[in-house]
C-alpha cells in the first residue's frame, strides 16, 4: 500500500467522491493524533460529509485496537522457503513501482531473495484486519505506510522511513503561485481526513471570516483532482505521489500544476513499512538495510528513475 491516507484516498484506482455541495465543518481547533497511515493518516471511512469533530473522536481509537481475530490463526507459523524476504505491495497504491522495486533492494541488502505479492484487487476500501490477516499469511513485510508516530495498534511495528513525500496544492490557473494568489471567493478543497488537509482547516479556522477560502472535503485525491479539472475547485490539497500518479494515467489532468502552500508551511510525510511486532530481529535488520541502501545512493537512484515527488531520508 503506497502512501496511504483513508481508505486509500492516495490511490489512482478509487473515487468515492460525492457531489460537492456544501462547505466543511469545521470545529473549534483541537488536537488530534492521527490514526494508521497507509500512502493513510486516519483509519476511518472516508466519507465526505464526516465532520472534523468525528475525526477527532475516532482517531484515537486505532491505537487502542485488540488484534484482530482470524480463523484458524494457529496454521500459520514461520515460512519454510529458504532465505526469502516476502513483501507486500498495493496496486492501488500510486507508489507501486517505487514500493516493487524498494522491497526487492532491502531483500537483496539482506542478502534474501525477493518475493513480491501483490495485494488490494480485491479489497474493499482498508481494514487493519485484512493487514494483519496478509501479514500473517502472506508477507513478512508490508511496504508504503506513513509513518505517524504512537498512531499503530501494538500488534504492529514500522520500519524506518525510505522517503518522505509532500502534500501539494493542485490548481489549473497558470498565473497562480501560491496559495496566496486565489481568490478567497474561489473554493478549495482537500482530500478528507489527511493531516494536511486538517491543518488546512485549522488554519482558515483561525482566518478572519473575510479572508477565508470555503472548503469543500473530499472523498480522495482523485475526486480532488476531478474537481479541479473540472472548475469545481480553484484548487486541491493532495499527496504529492497520487498526483504524479494520476496525471501520467489521466489526460484530463494535464493542464494542473502543484503551487506553493505558502503562507501554510510545507506538509509532509515519512513512508516506510509495517510488520508484525514480534518480528523485531528483521525489524531490525530491514532499518539497517534501508539505512545502507540511502547512504550507498540506492534509494535515491530509485526514487529518481522514476521522477517520483519523493526524496531519500538522510
Amino acid at each position: 500500500m503506497s502512501a496511504k491516507d483513508i481508505y486509500g484516498s492516495s490511490r489512482p484506482g478509487q473515487d468515492h467522491h460525492r457531489p460537492v455541495n456544501a462547505p466543511m465543518v469545521i470545529a473549534e481547533p483541537r488536537p488530534i493524533r492521527h490514526g494508521l497511515s497507509r500512502v493513510h493518516d486516519i483509519w476511518v471511512p472516508a466519507l465526505a460529509g464526516t465532520t472534523f469533530a468525528v475525526l477527532i473522536f475516532l482517531a484515537p481509537l486505532v491505537a487502542a485496537a485488540q488484534t484482530p481475530f482470524v480463523q484458524d490463526e494457529w496454521k500459520y507459523g514461520r515460512r519454510q522457503d529458504g532465505p526469502s524476504l516476502h513483501y507486500c505491495v498495493d496496486e492501488r497504491d500510486p507508489d507501486l513501482p517505487v514500493a516493487r522495486k524498494i522491497g526487492a533492494a532491502i531483500a537483496g541488502a539482506l542478502l534474501l531473495e525477493p518475493k513480491e505479492h501483490t495485494v488490494g484487487e480485491d479489497w474493499s476500501g482498508e481494514d487493519i484486519d485484512q493487514v494483519y490477516q496478509v501479514l500473517l499469511e502472506t508477507c513478512d513485510v508490508f511496504l508504503g505506510f506513513k509513518l505517524i508516530a504512537d498512531a499503530y495498534p501494538e500488534w504492529l511495528a514500522i520500519t524506518r522511513g525510505y522517503y518522505r513525500a509532500s502534500y501539494v496544492f493542485v490548481t489549473a490557473n497558470a498565473d497562480w503561485k501560491s496559495l496566496a494568489d486565489v481568490p478567497h471567493s474561489q473554493p478549495i478543497g482537500g482530500t478528507i481526513g489527511t493531516s494536511a488537509d486538517i491543518r488546512l482547516m485549522q488554519y482558515i479556522a483561525a482566518l478572519r471570516p473575510a479572508e477565508r477560502w470555503t472548503h469543500y472535503p473530499i472523498a480522495s485525491d482523485e475526486a480532488a483532482l476531478g474537481d479541479v479539472s473540472r472548475g469545481k475547485l480553484a484548487a486541491a490539497l493532495v499527496w504529492a505521489p497520487s498526483f504524479w500518479a494520476l496525471k501520467k494515467s489521466n489526460p484530463d489532468l494535464a493542464a494542473l500544476h502543484p503551487i506553493s502552500p505558502r503562507p501554510l508551511p510545507q506538509s509532509s510525510a515519512e513512508v516506510g513499512a509495517v510488520l508484525l511486532a514480534r518480528e523485531t530481529f528483521l525489524r531490525a535488520n530491514i532499518d539497517q538495510a534501508i539505512v545502507a541502501l540511502t547512504q550507498d545512493g540506492t534509494m535515491d537512484g530509485i526514487l529518481q528513475g522514476f521522477g517520483f515527488p519523493g526524496a531519500a531520508l538522510r
